[in-house]
């Protein structure tokens, strides 16, 4: 069984731990970083992370420019890779270019990067309909989806459909690479190689 899910998601005033918990009915809220043992120099870039989004706050909330915007979104993808990696097999780390997961059913564009599809097919939800596209169609770069099929590979090999951290890190630097392609046209997921959120206690 996993020890816990922890979602990497921006928010105001939480420092270094843009962490959350996910999956579990005892823990919620944000995750301390020093405290499950994240290194000073990940603690570091994970506040100079969220400081961007903090300082939307003395901006009426806009973002200073688009690439400002999207450069964060795919951080966040870089950044959960890192905590995976940290955290090692026991921890699921789940990214949603640096969003919550709450509201991606109900309006606009989410493309969700999973293990159990086929070659380089994402699911693409619009508005709370869901649908199958090849990455190249929903807009990837070849370079890309290459990679989602050499993640998707190794996590059969490791075993379905969460592989381990290695495999999880490499799938979340996958779905930064789709994010930085489709920039602002859909809001990359991540969940561990699932295709919806799970509970901790269905992984025993």
């Amino acid at each position: 069984m996993a020890r816990a899910i922890i979602l990497v998601m921006a928010e105001y005033m939480v420092g270094d731990s843009p962490l959350w918990h996910r999956g579990s009915r005892t823990h919620i809220g944000t995750v301390d970083a020093a405290g499950i043992g994240l290194s000073a120099a990940l603690r570091h870039d994970l506040r100079a992370w969220n400081d961007v989004f903090d300082r939307l706050s003395a901006t009426n909330y806009e973002w200073p420019s688009d690439a400002t915007r999207d450069a964060h979104a795919v951080n966040a993808f870089s950044l959960a890779s890192r905590v995976q990696l940290e955290l090692g097999d026991d921890v699921h780390v789940w990214c949603a270019a640096g969003h919550g997961i709450d509201t991606i059913a109900q309006w606009g564009t989410a493309a969700a990067l999973t293990s159990t599809q086929s070659g380089t097919t994402i699911q693409v939800i619009r508005d709370g309909a869901s649908d199958l596209e090849t990455a190249r169609t929903a807009g990837a770069l070849e370079v890309t989806a290459r990679k989602i099929v050499e993640w998707r590979a190794l996590t059969r090999r490791v075993g379905m459909p969460f592989g381990d951290a290695q495999t999880r890190a490499l799938g979340l630097q996958a779905a930064g690479r789709l994010q930085a392609d489709l920039g602002e046209r859909a809001q990359v997921v991540f969940l561990a190689g699932a295709s919806a959120p799970y509970p901790r206690a269905d992984l025993g």
